[in-house]
């Protein structure tokens, strides 16, 4: 029924990211970091991943209300229809957003986004997987007023889009065009870690609505970008879930009941009086400020670079063919994504742990292949790109690739014995 757009336009995304890379570079601006681009991709695979099984029960919730509850049927064919349905949708991201930052249980499904110290293209890719799903609600009341499924998927899509570009550092104040639009500078303000720029410049496109419900912040002194308590693992999986994890710990050692309820629906940084006193969000010292960071080998750099171009690329086929591939193939596909991309973030931490989880990843893929015919020929998409002898191959491929990272890894692990003694990672400044 309805086009993905993202899936369509993701290759413009990639291509501005990498323009965005090479300017920054030429001009040595410390605008990216290896890992930390590499953590904010990561997040917006997982995001991608869980969409496949996560976005057909939230369309169909909305088509659900559209068909049983729809006061008007607003024709897909109407332009006016498609224009207000657009600004609908962004007031009411507005509000989604509000609460996201402003509501615990909200925030948990949204911190994601906000945890990168650094601001850049890569930064609109970082998602939280159950990020839709709780923005759901606020949009239903588009189907009660009937806009049709189409038009709302369309238009949540091209929203997103738009709000790709305003994460960047390259682009200054634009004058005029930001009384009401949503800029590059109004957006730097939002993710912003700065007191006075928290909890401010909610707006997905139209920054009119900050300006009416007094949220609006301008860009004064460019902010210290993340959040308030800086996310100190590069784990992806922690990063989706480490804010949940924390509020079922508070909600589970409170000796009130009531403040066990009511802490999922406080706003971020409160406590229980039993458990400390809430989190006021400091000022910071822009001489003293550093960001988190890591130190690896370059041999691990280099073949954290390799697997993570492999994982990128599984992805894109995931994405890209998952309606066509079989089933099992799809689910283990990807399944090896996301702990391909965890184990990464582990490996950036030298956690020991995380190198043998690897090195049981290699041998289970290996191992896999042996036993499960895995067959990509019947994915018409993919003869359209690839010639069949190829296609036929990425078994045998996979088999090889699996092989020969174990051995290289291996060998590289055996060879540094500290390795087997270390339990975590040592910070750096960056």
């Amino acid at each position: 029924m309805e086009k993905n757009i993202i899936e369509l336009i993701t290759p413009a995304f990639f291509v501005l990211t990498f323009a965005e890379l090479f300017w920054v570079l030429a001009a040595k601006k410390p605008f990216y970091r290896y890992k930390d681009s590499v953590n904010n991709l990561s997040a917006g695979v997982y995001m991608q991943v869980f969409t496949v099984f996560i976005t057909v029960g939230l369309v169909g919730i909305y088509a659900w209300v559209y068909e049983k509850c729809r006061l008007l049927t607003l024709s897909d064919s109407s332009w006016l229809a498609w224009i207000v349905c657009y600004a609908l949708a962004d007031f009411f991201y507005y509000w989604y957003h509000r609460f996201a930052h402003e509501i615990n249980v909200f925030w948990a499904s949204h911190v994601a986004h906000h945890q990168s110290e650094d601001y850049n293209f890569t930064v609109a890719l970082r998602q939280g997987v159950l990020q839709n799903t709780f923005s759901l609600p606020f949009y239903l009341p588009l189907a009660v007023l009937g806009f049709s499924p189409f038009m709302f998927v369309m238009v949540i899509q091209i929203n997103f889009a738009y709000q790709f570009w305003i994460h960047t550092r390259l682009i200054p104040k634009l004058g005029w065009f930001e009384w009401l639009w949503n800029t590059p500078s109004h957006h730097r303000v939002h993710h912003g870690r700065d007191p006075k720029y928290i909890d401010k410049n909610y707006a997905g496109t139209f920054i009119i609505w900050d300006r009416l419900f007094g949220t609006f912040r301008e860009e004064e002194e460019e902010p210290i970008f993340g959040i308030v308590k800086p996310m100190t693992t590069w784990n992806p999986v922690r990063a989706q879930f480490d804010y949940f994890r924390e509020l079922f710990e508070l909600s589970w050692k409170t000796k009130s009941w009531r403040d066990s309820l009511t802490v999922w629906f406080r706003a971020p940084g409160w406590k229980p009086r039993d458990l400390g006193e809430s989190v006021i969000p400091p000022e910071i010292d822009r001489k003293t400020y550093r960001k988190f960071d890591t130190e690896i080998p370059v041999t691990l750099t280099v073949y954290t670079i390799l697997q993570f171009l492999f994982a990128m690329g599984a992805s894109m086929i995931y994405i890209e063919f998952k309606k066509e591939l079989p089933l099992v193939e799809m689910i283990v596909l990807g399944f090896y994504v996301l702990w391909t991309l965890r184990n990464i973030g582990t490996i950036f931490e030298l956690k020991t742990s995380g190198i043998v989880l690897e090195l049981v990843r290699l041998a289970s893929i290996a191992a896999l292949t042996y036993v499960y015919p895995f067959d990509f020929t019947s994915v018409e998409k993919l003869k359209a790109v690839l010639a069949p002898e190829i296609i036929a191959s990425l078994p045998n491929l996979m088999k090889a690739t699996a092989i020969i990272s174990f051995l290289v890894l291996g060998a590289f692990l055996l060879s540094q014995k500290r390795f087997f003694s270390v339990k975590g990672y040592s910070a750096k400044a960056a």
